[in-house]
C-alpha cells in the first residue's frame, strides 16, 4: 500500500468496523459515534448515507448479498437494518435476506452460540465460513453441503459450530490456547485457517480447518465435555437451462399488394404449416389469418382454414397458398385471429413456409407465445421475423413454452395481505412473458400464506421477475416476502423480496423487479430512463393509464410496463421521466406505447418518446406526432414507434436557459436558427419561433421547444437566437442554449452569457453561439456545468434545507474541485418526484 486512496473524516470517535459490499461499489464505516457511514467507492469515497438510530457504539457490520441492505449490531445489543442508498432504518424483518458475510453476534441464524447462563459480554465476535467459487478447488469445506460458524469468548476459547446455529446452546466444538480473552476471529475466504486475536495475552493464534475424517487431530481441552457436529441442512438453488428465443419485430412499412392475374393456372404455391403449442389451452377455433412478405411484395391477407380440428392442441396443419407472383426472399409474416368462437385464444409454437417447386430452403418463423386479450401482452396478431437460414431449433422443441410452477410467499407480519389484483411478468433471455394474472381462489395472498400458481410462457433463460399490484380493494397494500419460480427440468429459483408494495409504505411502488438470489450467471438489470413528451396542443392530456413496451435485439422484449409513479402524468406540453430495471435488451428497436382509455378524457396526443439506457451513452428517440385516441386520427389507442436513427430528418429539443438577474425575462418573440456539418458540407436550418403555451423566458427559467421532423443538419457547430423586440419588456438576458439531436443521442452546448437588448450591452438582439467544443473545454479555465436534481419518488423525498454540491475531478494529473456550490434558483426545488436543473 503506497498509494493514498481518498481521505474523508466525518465521525469524531474511532472507527469500530469497515466492510466493503458485495460489488465492491460501496464502503460501510460503524464508529464510536453510533454512527454507520456509507460511502461511494466508484466515485472517490463520496459518503452516501449516514445510518442512525443504535443508541451505542457499533461493533459489528454485514452486507446482505445485494448489496443494498446491511445489518449492524452495538454495544446496546441492538440488532438493526438499513438501507444502504438513503440510511433509513428498515423495520422489517430481515431473517431470511441473505448475508455476504456473518460477523454479527445477534440474529435468528446465531441464536444458538450462547452458551446456558452467558450474557452478552461472553461472546466478542462470529464468523461464518464462505462460499467462494474463487477458492473452490482448495476449499476443505466444499465437498460439504453445511457451513460453519467460529466464536470467540471472553473465557479464552474458540468454538466451532454449525451454521445456521438455531438451536439453544447447540453443540459445538471447543478449542483452547490463549490466555486471556478472545477479541476477534475470521475464516480465511478458501476456510484453510481460522484466525484469532487475544486481548491482555497479545497473542494470534493461527487455526487449521481440516475435513471431517482428520478432526481427531484436533480434540478439545480435557475440561469441556465431548460433543458432537450435527449437519445442518441448506437450501440449494440451481441455474435455470437455456430456453430458445420467441422473435417479435415491429413490421417494416407493407409493400404494395399484388394485383391478381388473370390467368388460368396459377404460377406459384406456397405450403404453410402451423404448429399449435402442446399445452393446456393452447387450441383455438378462431378464425385465423396470415400475410407473408418476400422481397417481391406480400400476399395479402389470407384465411387458413381446411378442416373442422384446425389449429386443436399440439396440432400440425398444414394450408396451400397459390400466387400469380412469387414473393422472392420470405422476410417476415404477419399471422393472428378474430378473436371470434368459444376460445378465442391461441398458443402458436411456429410457422414453415415452404415454397413448393422452386430451390428456395423451407422458412422457419419461430413464434412461442399466447394469442390472447388475456395472456402474456394481450396482443391477437403478431409479426414474426424469419429464421436464420439452417436454424431449424423450433422444430426440436428447444423454444417450445414452459411450464413454470409459481410459489408466491406473502409475509407474516401486520396487514401483510392484499385484495388487490396480483400480476407477474417472467423475464428472460429470449424476452417477456407479458404481466399473468395470479388468481385460483378468492382468498389468495393474505397474511403467512403461501400461494401456488402455474403459468406456460416462452423466455428463454429466466432471468428476472416483475410482480406486483393494481392498488385496487379494500386493504390493497400487501407485504411480499418471497416468490420462488421451478419448471420441470429448471432447478428452482428464489426471488426475495422482504418489502412493502404499497403507495404508503416505503417507497410507495407496488411493482417491483427481482432477480434470483443465487445471482451466479444472471446478468445484472439495466436501468432505463423513459422521458414522455405530450403534445402542446389542446386536449392533448389524457388521464388513462399509460403503458410501454421495449423492444430489443433477437426479439427480446420487456413486455407491457405500466407508467406511473405520484406526479400528475401526460399533462399537455409535459415531459414525464420514468425509470425501469429491465434486463439488457441490447440495441433497441422499436418501443411500443398505449393506453387502457380509461378515465374522463382517455384520448392523448403523444409527442415522442425518449429512452436512456443509465450508466452509458446510449440514446433511442421515437417521434409519434400523433393520437392514440378512439375518436381521433385512426381510432388507434396503441401504438408501435420505429427508433430516428440513419434518418433524414430529425427531432431537435432546443432547451434555453434565461439569467437569473434582474429583468432577465423577455415578452418578445424568441427565434433560433441551427446550421451544422453533413457529409462536410454546411447545412443550414430555417428560422423557427420558440413558443408553446407555458410563459416561457422569464427570470431563471428552463424552456425546452420539441422542433419537429427537421432537416438532419449533421454535426451543429453554431446556432443564431434572437428576438423580435416587441413587448413591454422584450430585453433579455440568456445564459446560454442546449440542442439535442434526438436521432443520434447527441447534446450541444453553446454559451451565451449576454444580453439581447437595444438598451444593455453592445444593443444586439441576436446572436451567433458557437459550439463549445471538447478542445475548447479543455483549455477553458472555468466551465459551465449543468447539474440535474432527480429527487426520489418517495414519501417526504423532498427537502426544503440549502443544498450544495462539490464536483470533483482530473486536470493535469492533479485532483481538482470546484469547492462548495449552493443550488439554488427562484423556484421551489426539491420536491419529490422534481426534476431541477441548474447551471
Amino acid at each position: 500500500m503506497t498509494q493514498l486512496i481518498a481521505q474523508m473524516q466525518h465521525c469524531k470517535e474511532a472507527i469500530d468496523d469497515l466492510k466493503y459490499s458485495p460489488d465492491g461499489t460501496q464502503l460501510a464505516a460503524g464508529s464510536h459515534d453510533n454512527f454507520i457511514d456509507v460511502y461511494d467507492v466508484t466515485n472517490n469515497y463520496t459518503r452516501l448515507a449516514r445510518c442512525m438510530g443504535h443508541s451505542s457504539y457499533i461493533r459489528h457490520i454485514d452486507w446482505a448479498d445485494s448489496s443494498k441492505v446491511l445489518q449492524s449490531s452495538c454495544g446496546a445489543y441492538e440488532l438493526l437494518y438499513f438501507t444502504a442508498a438513503t440510511g433509513k432504518q428498515v423495520q422489517q424483518n430481515q431473517r431470511d435476506t441473505l448475508w455476504h458475510t456473518y460477523t454479527n453476534i445477534l440474529g435468528f441464524t446465531v441464536m444458538g452460540i450462547w452458551p446456558t447462563y452467558s450474557d452478552g459480554t461472553d461472546i466478542n465476535a462470529v464468523c461464518r465460513s464462505y462460499s467462494l467459487q474463487a477458492w473452490k478447488s482448495i476449499d476443505p469445506l466444499a465437498s460439504d453441503s453445511s457451513q460453519l460458524v467460529v466464536t470467540a469468548g471472553d473465557d479464552g476459547r474458540v468454538r466451532l459450530l454449525n451454521y445456521p446455529c438455531v438451536i439453544d446452546d447447540a453443540p459445538a466444538k471447543v478449542y483452547s490456547g490463549h490466555s486471556s480473552h478472545v477479541m476477534n476471529v475470521r475464516f480465511s475466504p478458501h476456510n484453510k485457517w481460522v484466525t484469532s486475536v487475544g486481548g491482555k495475552d497479545r497473542a494470534v493464534f493461527q487455526w487449521r480447518v481440516l475435513p471431517h475424517m482428520q478432526e481427531k487431530q484436533a480434540e478439545p481441552a480435557s475440561q469441556a465435555p465431548k460433543v458432537y457436529i450435527y449437519p445442518a441442512t441448506q437450501k440449494r438453488l440451481m441455474q435455470d437451462l437455456p430456453e430458445q428465443q420467441a422473435t417479435v419485430e415491429p413490421a417494416l412499412q407493407e409493400p404494395k399488394e399484388f394485383v391478381p392475374l388473370q390467368t388460368k393456372q396459377p404460377q406459384h404455391t406456397y405450403e404453410i404449416t402451423t404448429v399449435t403449442s402442446n399445452i393446456r389451452g393452447a387450441g383455438t377455433d378462431c378464425g385465423v389469418f396470415i400475410i407473408i412478405y418476400g422481397s417481391n411484395g406480400h400476399s395479402g391477407e389470407q384465411k387458413l382454414e381446411n378442416h373442422p380440428d384446425n389449429f386443436s392442441r399440439g396440432r400440425a396443419d398444414t394450408f396451400s397458398l397459390t400466387l400469380p407472383v412469387g414473393l422472392g426472399q420470405l422476410q417476415r409474416l404477419r399471422i393472428g385471429h378474430d378473436s371470434k368462437g368459444s376460445c378465442p385464444r391461441w398458443h402458436l409454437t411456429h410457422v414453415l413456409v415452404i415454397h413448393k417447386g422452386s430451390e428456395a430452403p423451407p422458412v422457419t418463423f419461430p413464434c412461442g407465445q399466447w394469442f390472447a386479450r388475456d395472456e402474456g401482452d394481450g396482443a391477437t396478431v403478431r409479426v414474426l421475423q424469419a429464421a436464420a437460414l439452417g436454424d431449424n431449433s423450433t422444430t426440436e422443441g428447444s423454444k417450445q413454452p414452459r411450464r413454470y410452477r409459481i410459489e408466491v410467499n406473502t409475509s407474516d407480519v401486520k396487514g401483510a395481505g392484499t385484495d388487490a389484483n396480483v400480476s407477474i411478468t417472467l423475464l428472460g433471455s429470449a424476452g417477456s412473458s407479458g404481466p399473468h394474472k395470479l388468481e385460483n381462489s378468492r382468498n389468495n395472498f393474505e397474511r403467512g400464506a403461501v400461494d401456488v400458481f402455474e403459468l406456460e410462457a416462452g423466455v428463454g433463460q429466466l432471468q428476472a421477475i416483475r410482480i406486483g399490484h393494481d392498488n385496487t380493494g379494500l386493504g390493497s397494500a400487501w407485504h411480499l416476502k418471497e416468490v420462488l419460480a421451478s419448471s420441470p427440468g429448471m432447478g428452482p429459483l428464489q426471488f426475495v423480496a422482504n418489502r412493502w408494495l404499497a403507495v404508503n409504505e416505503a417507497d410507495g411502488q407496488t411493482f417491483i423487479t427481482l432477480r434470483p438470489t443465487s445471482g451466479q450467471g444472471t446478468p445484472p438489470l439495466r436501468k432505463y430512463r423513459v422521458h414522455v413528451h405530450t403534445s402542446d396542443i389542446r386536449g392533448a392530456g389524457t388521464d388513462a393509464n399509460v403503458h410501454i413496451v421495449l423492444f430489443g435485439m433477437n426479439g427480446q422484449d420487456s413486455g407491457p410496463l405500466k407508467l406511473e409513479n405520484s406526479k400528475n402524468n401526460f399533462e399537455r406540453g409535459a415531459e414525464d421521466v420514468f425509470f425501469l430495471e429491465l434486463p439488457d435488451l441490447g440495441e433497441l428497436t422499436a418501443v411500443e406505447v398505449g393506453h387502457d382509455n380509461s378515465g374522463a378524457a382517455p384520448g392523448w396526443h403523444l409527442e415522442q418518446v425518449v429512452v436512456v439506457e443509465v450508466g452509458s451513452n446510449r440514446c433511442w428517440a421515437f417521434t409519434c406526432d400523433r393520437w392514440l385516441a378512439k375518436n381521433e386520427d385512426d381510432g388507434v389507442i396503441r401504438r408501435r414507434l420505429l427508433p430516428l436513427a440513419n434518418s433524414s430528418t430529425t427531432t431537435y429539443r432546443v432547451t434555453t436557459y434565461t439569467s437569473d438577474l434582474r429583468g432577465a425575462g423577455t415578452d418578445a418573440g424568441v427565434w433560433v436558427e441551427l446550421r451544422g456539418e453533413l457529409d462536410g458540407k454546411l447545412s443550414q436550418g430555417p428560422r423557427l419561433m420558440l413558443d408553446n403555451s407555458s410563459n416561457n423566458f422569464e427570470r431563471g427559467a428552463v424552456d425546452t421547444f420539441l422542433l419537429k421532423k427537421q432537416q438532419n443538419l449533421g454535426q451543429l457547430t453554431s446556432v443564431t437566437i434572437g428576438h423580435d423586440s416587441k413587448g413591454m419588456a422584450s430585453g433579455w438576458h440568456l445564459d446560454h442554449v442546449e440542442v439535442a439531436d434526438d436521432a443520434s443521442g447527441v447534446t450541444y452546448y453553446f454559451p451565451c452569457d449576454a444580453w439581447l437588448d437595444k438598451q444593455q450591452g453592445d444593443g444586439a438582439v441576436e446572436r451567433l453561439l458557437k459550439a463549445a467544443s471538447k478542445e475548447e473545454a479543455a483549455a477553458a479555465e472555468k466551465l459551465a456545468y449543468k447539474v440535474t436534481v432527480y429527487t426520489s419518488d418517495i414519501k417526504f423525498a423532498g427537502t426544503d434545507a440549502s443544498v450544495f454540491i462539490d464536483i470533483l475531478g482530473n486536470r493535469n494529473g492533479q485532483s481538482t474541485s470546484s469547492g462548495r456550490v449552493a443550488l439554488n434558483n427562484s423556484k421551489n426545488n426539491f420536491e419529490r418526484a422534481a426534476i431541477d436543473t441548474f447551471s
